[in-house]
């Protein structure tokens, strides 16, 4: 089979991507191959914000109208209008695209190991554990973090949350906590996130920003129950248990592309560095793709090659390399002097200079111009 194009990976990104191939004709996108590995997709939860319904709208289980930041000092709790955060489970995302594969005669599905990419001036080459496969174009999902360059920063979020169903009705379901600084912080970067399904269940979760790529299982179970102890002052039950990490860096993946291979999700530099929220930028990304599909050319990929914004993202991982212990007060800057909105807007790399320069202002400015200090002399 040599189909016209063919998506190595049935992720996140791949999946949102032939989602979005498959809204145009089948004239334009011709036979679609996805290859894929054996392996079942790990079980996660995508949040992301947004101030309108997506393609997604139908898996959103759960929305939220007002987000929270805490901080040893105080907590501050704001409406987001328009905006709202939204909770996909990846059950109900694979589960979803499944049906959309069974229902499509576009989209053929092979198990397969891909080897090697070969990029030819007419096609592309693709060889795997099952043999060789040809394609005018190529979608790449994957990516090996521990062998980027030397010269890469690479930092690693990870956590560990529980699902709790409590016997009192003590969250407020209109409120996610996005982050509490209130832990204590040990070496590295440490916050509570906590997502409240109804008054009685929430997803309690404790992220580690760290050179380390992951703690002992003991280590996040301990803050944990401290934090529910503490903060809930409740007895609970644990429905389940999620846990992961992903990488937080400032190589620029987009050095990579190619004319007839374009990289996609986390190989093409999806994850915000800063943040870890990617699910809403591989839709943008994705949308554009398709956008530019007749292209001969690359065609614009502006949802994260935005240059002052990955000068921003490296000197903010600088810090948390170098001086962990000062990300709790960059944060508490950031969220006590500026809207929630704003900060949202500026996370999403939706900003104007000017309320970038406002932002900016508000922060412990010497901290970060020792970075760009670093950053300059380090070229």
């Amino acid at each position: 089979m040599d189909p016209n194009i063919i998506i190595v990976g049935g992720g996140c990104a791949g999946m949102q991507l032939i989602y979005q191939l498959l809204q145009l004709p089948v004239e334009q996108t011709g036979t679609i191959l996805l290859l894929e590995r054996a392996a079942e997709p790990a079980k996660k939860s995508w949040c992301f914000w947004s101030k309108e319904p997506t393609l997604y709208e139908g898996l959103v289980s759960k929305k939220w109208s007002k987000i929270s930041f805490a901080s040893t000092h105080k907590q501050l709790t704001e409406s987001i209008h328009p905006y709202q955060y939204n909770y996909i489970n990846s059950d109900d995302f694979f589960q979803f695209h499944e049906q959309v594969l069974r229902d499509s005669n576009r989209v053929k599905r092979v198990k397969a190991e891909v080897k090697e990419l070969i990029s030819e001036n007419t096609h592309v080459r693709v060889l795997t554990d099952q043999g060789e496969f040809n394609a005018n174009l190529v979608y790449d999902s994957r990516i090996e973090f521990d062998r980027l360059p030397e010269s890469a920063n690479v930092l690693w979020q990870h956590f560990k949350g529980f699902f709790i169903e409590t016997k009192e009705a003590i969250f407020d379901t209109e409120t996610a906590m996005l982050m509490d600084f209130s832990i204590d912080q040990g070496d590295a970067v440490h916050f509570m996130y906590v997502l409240p399904f109804s008054s009685t269940q929430a997803l309690v979760e404790f992220t580690v920003f760290s050179k380390l790529s992951a703690y002992q299982d003991a280590e996040y179970e301990r803050y944990l129950k401290a934090y529910i102890d503490q903060k809930f002052n409740t007895s609970y039950k644990i429905l389940r248990v999620e846990s992961g990490r992903i990488p937080m860096t400032d190589f620029n993946f987009g050095s990579a592309d190619d004319q007839r291979i374009r990289l996609i999700g986390s190989a093409a530099g999806a994850i915000k560095p800063t943040t870890g929220y990617a699910f809403n930028r591989i839709r943008k990304d994705t949308r554009d793709l398709v956008k530019c599909l007749d292209n001969p050319t690359l065609g614009p990929r502006t949802v994260f090659r935005k240059k002052r914004f990955r000068l921003y993202d490296k000197l903010l991982l600088m810090i948390i390399r170098d001086e962990p212990h000062q990300i709790r007060r960059v944060m508490e800057q950031l969220f006590y002097n500026n809207p929630f909105r704003r900060i949202l807007d500026f996370l999403d790399e939706e900003s104007s200079f000017r309320q970038e320069i406002a932002i900016f202002s508000q922060l412990p400015i010497r901290l970060f111009l020792k970075q760009v200090l670093k950053h300059v002399f380090a070229r």
